[in-house]
């Protein structure tokens, strides 16, 4: 590596320690998400030590970081435990919970900070049973960033015996986040949750390395972290393919790309090739323009995307008491733009309003 590569991982390193600085003392507080499923079970999932949760058990510190689960169904029937492998010294952050009806699967995501990395977690509830799994992470000191999980559906066709196609519809759960290690970049999981949950066939993508004449460069930031550091997805269409905002600091460039996977996947077996290739991304680049050079640095704010018409990407984020916005035109980021927050004007209005205005425009 040269003076300079090296000179540039410090620069990166500086601004994410900084970043991280707002979310080791968040990460103190104990966290809660819920979710409704279409049978109307209620399932809440908290993060925190497990003094805070109440919790003890003779394998549990009170100091120890945990993940705990409850289900709560229509008979009145409940059930509640620890996420398995969740009770360590490690504070968790970033929960989020999806549900999947079509394989019956909930998925809770979450980040894991050791005292010098943090990683992406994951953990599938399904038939009863939690499987869980860590996403690799490339070489070197490790610390990944604001993950973000969406779940889609998209229709496929295979062979069976006989040579008769059958069509079926795959539940894709996409994920994407932002890592800083040897180099600088967004990474992209893809995991379909018809099929077993593999560690050993679990990718995680290099987003920059995915576009033509893709490689992923480490370089200084020329503008804040919020400029690059918040990748995000969101639905393409009926298709079930994924639209990703993310930036690149080697090319210096916010793009907005189309991930889609094989239709036709051919007879199943591991003699089959195109079978072999039915969990491959297809990237396609729907637009691209200069990072936002106007952002704040984001230490204690979440910064979240939506894609309109045009492929033109909208950020907006919350400061204070205002929600602020940011618009790409197709030429060039226009100015910041808030909508203050009053007694009538809450912030999912808010949110609701630019993200239509955005999808309009």
């Amino acid at each position: 590596m040269s003076v300079r590569s090296a000179r540039d991982l410090r620069s990166l390193f500086a601004g994410a320690l900084l970043a991280l600085a707002g979310a080791a003392m968040a990460a103190a507080a104990p966290m809660e998400k819920s979710l409704l499923t279409s049978d109307g079970t209620l399932y809440v999932v908290q993060a925190g030590t497990a003094a805070d949760l109440g919790v003890a058990g003779p394998s549990i510190a009170p100091s120890d970081f945990i993940i705990e689960w409850s289900a709560k169904r229509q008979d009145g029937s409940q059930q509640i435990g620890i996420i398995p492998g969740t009770a360590n010294r490690n504070a968790k952050r970033d929960l989020d919970l999806a549900y999947d009806e079509g394989s019956g699967a909930l998925v809770l995501l979450w980040s894991e900070h050791f005292s010098y990395l943090n990683q992406i977690h994951l953990a599938i509830l399904r038939s009863g049973s939690w499987e869980t799994v860590a996403l690799a992470p490339n070489l070197g000191l490790t610390r990944a960033f604001h993950p973000k999980m969406h779940l889609s559906h998209h229709a496929v066709r295979y062979e069976v015996e006989g040579g008769a196609q059958v069509s079926a519809t795959r539940s894709l759960l996409s994920i994407i986040f932002w890592e800083e290690a040897s180099s600088a970049q967004a990474r992209y999981a893809p995991i379909f949750l018809d099929e077993d949950l593999d560690e050993q066939e679990l990718k995680v993508y290099d987003l920059p390395t995915l576009l033509p004449a893709g490689g992923a460069v480490a370089v200084a930031p020329r503008v804040a972290p919020g400029a690059y550091m918040f990748p995000s997805l969101q639905s393409e269409g009926v298709s079930g393919a994924v639209l990703a905002s993310f930036a690149d600091l080697g090319r210096q460039k916010q793009y907005v790309v189309k991930i889609a996977f094989p239709e036709s996947l051919g007879r199943p077996g591991h003699d089959n090739l195109t079978w072999q290739r039915r969990r491959i991304p297809v990237v396609g680049v729907l637009g691209s323009g200069p990072l936002v050079d106007s952002l704040p640095d984001m230490m204690d704010m979440t910064l979240e995307t939506v894609i309109g018409v045009g492929y033109k990407p909208t950020h907006y984020w919350k400061d204070r008491d205002v929600v602020r916005y940011i618009r790409f035109d197709g030429r060039a980021w226009a100015a910041a733009r808030s909508i203050g927050l009053d007694e009538q004007m809450s912030y999912e209005r808010a949110v609701r309003l630019i993200e239509e205005m955005a999808r309009r425009n």
